[in-house]
C-alpha cells in the first residue's frame, strides 16, 4: 500500500547530482513509493504543443504500455480551458472553478493505470495540481466511518455512452493491493442514466468519502512550471486542480499534455 501523501512525500524524479536515471527514479516512486512523482524541467524549448505530447509519451514509454493516441478525441492529449473540437463527451472544466478530485475514467478498456501530466504552459495565476492518496482516504474511513466502506466496495456506474460503460467499485483489492476509482459527478450521472439512482446508503457513503477529501490536511498541492511532468498511479492517487486565471485571449493559455499508460 502506498503511504499517505504529505508535504514531504512527493517523489522527485528529476536528475540529481549523481546522474541517476529519472525514469528509473520515477518508477520507484510510482510502484514502491507514494504513487506519484514530479520530474522537473524537461526541455520544451521551441516545441509545438503536439511535440510536447511526444516528449511526455517518450518519457512514459518505459513505465508502462502507452494508450494509443485517438485522433478523434484530441482533448485526451491536450488539456486546456477550451478543448479542441471535436471534444469527447465530458463535463466542462471551467477555469474559474476548482476541478474536483477524481481518478481518470478513459474509454475502452477502462481506467488507465498511470497518468502523466506535462506542463506546457502554466496559468498566469492558480491552476495548482491537488493530490490526495485514495489509500489514506480509505484508512481515515476505516477509523472514523467503517460502516460506509461496504457500500464503497460495491459496484457503481461511472457514466454511460460509447466506450464508457464502466462498472466498478470505489475501492477494490487485487493481487494484494488496494485500488481506488472515484469521480462523484460521473457516478451520480451514470447511476441516473442507467435508471438506478443512488440509494440513501450509497449517497451517505459517497458523502463520507467527499468529507475526507475536503480536509485540507489530506491534500498535497503542486505548482507545475513549463517542462514539469507530474506522474501518478491512477489506481491510488486522486487529482484535481485549483481555479486559475489565464492571460488575455490574444496569448496562449494554460495547457497540459495528458498521457495514459497501463
Amino acid at each position: 500500500m502506498h503511504p499517505p501523501l504529505s508535504g514531504g512525500a512527493t517523489g522527485d524524479a528529476s536528475p540529481d547530482r549523481d546522474g541517476a536515471d529519472p525514469v528509473a527514479r520515477a518508477a520507484r516512486c510510482l510502484y514502491d513509493g507514494p504513487g506519484l512523482a514530479v520530474v522537473r524541467g524537461l526541455g520544451l524549448d521551441a516545441l509545438t504543443d503536439d511535440e510536447c505530447v511526444t516528449v511526455c509519451r517518450r518519457f512514459m514509454a518505459p513505465l508502462g504500455g502507452l494508450r494509443p493516441v485517438d485522433p478523434d478525441h484530441p482533448g485526451d492529449s491536450l488539456v486546456t480551458a477550451e478543448p479542441s473540437a471535436p471534444a469527447p463527451p465530458a463535463r466542462a472544466h471551467r477555469p474559474e472553478e476548482d476541478l474536483a478530485l477524481h481518478t481518470d475514467r478513459a474509454r475502452f478498456p477502462g481506467p488507465p493505470r498511470l497518468l502523466g501530466m506535462l506542463c506546457i504552459r502554466p496559468a498566469r495565476h492558480g491552476g495548482e495540481s491537488v493530490l490526495v492518496s485514495g489509500h489514506a482516504v480509505h484508512n481515515v474511513l476505516l477509523r472514523s466511518r467503517p460502516a460506509v466502506l461496504s457500500d464503497l466496495y460495491q459496484d457503481f456506474h461511472f457514466g454511460r455512452g460509447p466506450d464508457f460503460e464502466h462498472i466498478y467499485p470505489v475501492f477494490r483489492r487485487s493481487a494484494g493491493r488496494l485500488h481506488v476509482q472515484y469521480n462523484r459527478y460521473w457516478i451520480t450521472r451514470g447511476q441516473q442514466e442507467h435508471g438506478t439512482p443512488l440509494s440513501t446508503a450509497q449517497v451517505a457513503a459517497l458523502d463520507a468519502f467527499d468529507e475526507v477529501l475536503a480536509d485540507p490536511r489530506m491534500a498535497l498541492r503542486v505548482r507545475l512550471r513549463r517542462g514539469d511532468l507530474l506522474l501518478m498511479d491512477n489506481m491510488a492517487i486522486l487529482h484535481g486542480r485549483t481555479s486559475f486565471v489565464d492571460p488575455p485571449p490574444s496569448h496562449a493559455g494554460r495547457c497540459l499534455a495528458r498521457v495514459w499508460a497501463d
